[in-house]
């Protein structure tokens, strides 16, 4: 039960409340940016713009109250690719349209708030949390069998076919628990997900964390001396060099790195090294874990013997800021959906910066 209501305006109907939010909504994503112990409620809004962009999409909202004063008002929502497959599209909502939002507000910016649910006139309720589940959403993007059967295992050039695209289907798509040494630790110390991920400035993670996060069609081109990884998250891509036994010494440090790659029997093995001090990992709430130019990755990359699946097996050590070493592995599908442009666009002005002091 909510309580504790504060009338903004009577026509607004704007109202700060003390109450619980769903959970899924409660998720600890947004609780660096959004208040998400108090809900706000914009009545009878109407729709100005709607930005059906990456990392979030945007509603802009025109709110009157009873002198007819109108505020204007930004609110966020998920990303437009998550969106997507859960139906919606950059039609679904119309400039025009009168919606009421039920959100939270943002914490550090006036007229902000984060999506729950909107209602349109007709009494339709809408959220970011409706749709398909996971295995639905990617199923209907699935190669048929038929495909599979025409798909060759080998190239031409006798390579193992890893042409993609492919699409993430494993349920947790963050990296394995990190152990940072006292230098890592005292380098991620105050760092926090809501100012300080790269994608909120729309910049790649790594090479290891973004193949698999937010589950967008990756797509792997083949050549002779090289393969090519064009990521669909924050379109990253990588070159990894087929023709060289020795990472050169004059490495020009990156977020990608110099790869090189060979054979072993059908599995592709790469090595990486050259990067640029970066993040490893955003997600291990609410700690940061961070890598330094000592960072060194070593992927293997293998597909099942059906074409359907793609493996790929990492293991990675950066002995400045690392205790050890860490691997895991993620798997993706063959899919009929194309890789597109991740076309990223941050929309979330003061809100996600970090407050001077701060």
């Amino acid at each position: 039960m909510k309580s504790g209501k504060q009338d903004i305006g009577a026509g607004l109907l704007a109202a700060i409340l003390l109450a619980a939010v769903p959970s899924a909504f409660a998720h600890h994503a947004i609780n660096g940016n959004f208040n998400v112990d108090r809900d706000v409620f914009l009545a009878d809004a109407v729709l100005t713009e709607f930005r059906f962009v990456n990392p979030h999409v945007y509603v802009y909202l025109d709110v009157a109250d009873d002198e007819g004063t109108v505020t204007n008002w930004r609110c966020e929502m998920a990303a437009a690719t998550r969106l997507r497959r859960r139906g919606w599209t950059a039609e679904s909502l119309i400039p025009g349209q009168i919606m009421s939002v039920d959100g939270s507000p943002a914490w550090r910016e006036e007229n902000v708030c984060h999506v729950g649910t909107i209602i349109l006139e007709d009494g339709t309720e809408l959220s970011e949390y409706d749709g398909r589940p996971l295995a639905q959403e990617v199923a209907g993007g699935l190669v048929s069998e038929v495909g599979v059967r025409s798909r060759p295992a080998l190239l031409p050039n006798g390579q193992p076919n890893l042409r993609g695209p492919w699409v993430s289907t494993q349920k947790v798509l963050d990296l394995p628990p990190i152990a940072p040494t006292t230098a890592g630790a005292q380098v991620a110390e105050g760092r926090v997900r809501h100012f300080d991920s790269p994608a909120l400035r729309c910049e790649s993670t790594n090479i290891v964390h973004d193949w698999a996060f937010e589950r967008e069609s990756n797509d792997i081109y083949q050549d002779d001396d090289r393969i090519t990884l064009q990521y669909g998250y924050l379109d990253l891509v990588r070159t990894i060099h087929l023709n060289q036994l020795e990472h050169p010494e004059d490495i020009d440090p990156s977020v990608t790195g110099h790869s090189i790659g060979w054979w072993e029997g059908d599995t592709l093995v790469v090595d990486t090294i050259g990067f640029e001090p970066g993040v490893l990992s955003h997600l291990d709430w609410p700690r940061f874990r961070m890598h330094s130019d000592q960072l060194h990755v070593v992927e293997r990359f293998g597909v099942s013997a059906d074409g359907r699946t793609l493996t790929r097996s990492y293991t990675f050590e950066d002995p400045l800021y690392i205790q050890g070493s860490v691997s895991g592995q993620d798997s993706h599908s063959l899919t009929t959906e194309p890789y597109v442009p991740y076309a990223c666009e941050d929309l979330s002005g003061r809100n996600n910066v970090r407050p001077e002091g701060a």
